[in-house]
């Protein structure tokens, strides 16, 4: 499976990190940009063995109550990397590409990794049991997202590792529809015929960008 990962170019070192050590950063989750990331509705049920006394408070039952990732402190140490299956939304290129200046790089991966989650959009708060003796895992809450971010066919990497190695799964490099010149010569100088690098264009019926042509192919490919 191919995703893509959005990259800004106004802080080149960072890009130059991927394509060239071949890992992803994965950011702590308290630094994503939606300020609802890791709440839940944590559901508790006070009628078991264990919570026998709890009536006295007037718990009976089942409470249902809004809860953070970061009030549960086992978990407090969750970094997560956002990709995408989409390289052709005019909003990703334009949120995470800074205004279709940077670059999308093309990632294979294997759908199998563990740490790779599918981003499921809800409606309303995800409902997930918090007792005693069960919590949440970190990517049952952090791989769950509002409604109103399905556009971006999220995918991400939870781990509680600061890096995310890809080895040699990157196969290629697309540019924006307005990186600079100089930017799109130092990325070529930079990967060489490693990975093949595309300009992309706008599709003026659809409104989404697609692939232009190859400004550098691998050796490989011959051209």
């Amino acid at each position: 499976m191919k995703l893509y990962k959005y990259r800004s170019l106004e802080q080149i070192e960072f890009t130059l990190d991927i394509l060239l050590n071949e890992r992803l950063h994965c950011a702590h989750y308290e630094k994503l940009n939606d300020p609802f990331e890791g709440l839940f509705l944590s559901v508790m049920h006070f009628d078991g063995p264990l919570n026998f006394g709890m009536n006295i408070f007037g718990l009976n039952g089942t409470v249902k109550n809004p809860q953070t990732i970061s009030e549960l402190p086992i978990l407090g140490s969750a970094r997560v990397c956002s990709l995408s299956a989409s390289n052709s939304d005019v909003r990703l290129w334009s949120h995470y590409a800074n205004g279709h200046t940077g670059i999308a790089i093309e990632i294979e991966v294997d759908e199998e990794k563990e740490e790779l989650h599918g981003v499921e959009y809800v409606k309303e708060l995800k409902e997930l049991t918090y007792s005693l003796l069960t919590t949440p895992k970190a990517e049952e809450i952090l791989r769950v997202k509002s409604k109103h971010w399905d556009y971006e066919s999220e995918y991400r990497i939870i781990t509680d590792q600061e890096f995310y190695s890809i080895g040699k799964s990157i196969t290629g490099i697309y540019l924006g529809l307005r990186t600079p010149l100089l930017l799109r010569q130092m990325l070529l100088k930079s990967v060489g015929d490693a990975i093949p690098v595309f300009t992309t264009k706008l599709n003026e019926k659809t409104i989404e960008i697609e692939l232009n042509k190859v400004l550098q192919p691998t050796a490989k490919s011959g051209g």
